[in-house]
């Protein structure tokens, strides 16, 4: 498996259902986008609706935070680089990078943390062993990336000191 670092194989272009009323894509497409790359990276970590079925598991998030830097149009061509920034016996922070490829400029950024959840508890729940192995193979890959300046800004997986 691929371990290149950041993940970059999310590509699209702005769809024209995505451009609001300032003839740019509005706020909640990139919401859209985010999600849409988050799925296949998650793919890419082994985290799926099948690889957490045994346990009847499902991830929940527990908070997100975007940052706007440069518009894009109908049509520009977009990718996005996901970057595992953290992860911990059931969490993950992921942050994504949203490139316009065309001009090659940041157009936003993304942070989100989610937590893997027991749904007939409805409770935090370790994730399975294939999946902690994986998180530890692409942690090691990513680790040694730059962490970029908004990570962090109120997402963190709280650590006790010590």
């Amino acid at each position: 498996m691929n371990d290149n670092a950041p993940f970059g194989e999310f590509r699209t272009e702005v769809a024209p259902e995505w451009v609001d009323h300032n003839g740019h894509m509005g706020i909640r497409s990139y919401t859209k986008v985010f999600d849409q790359a988050a799925r296949l990276f998650y793919r890419h970590l082994g985290i799926s609706r099948a690889s957490l079925a045994p346990g009847n598991g499902s991830l929940f998030a527990l908070q997100e935070g975007s940052w706007f830097r440069r518009e894009v149009m109908l049509g520009d061509p977009l990718q996005v680089l996901s970057q595992l920034i953290d992860c911990d016996h059931n969490k993950v922070v992921i942050f994504h990078t949203l490139m316009q490829t065309r001009d090659d400029y940041v157009a936003a950024k993304n942070e989100i943390i989610e937590i893997h959840i027991a749904l007939d508890t409805r409770r935090p729940a370790p994730w399975p062993e294939p999946i902690q192995t994986r998180l530890a193979e692409v942690m090691a890959a990513h680790g040694g990336l730059e962490r970029p300046a908004e990570s962090g800004r109120g997402i963190a997986i709280p650590r006790k000191a010590g």
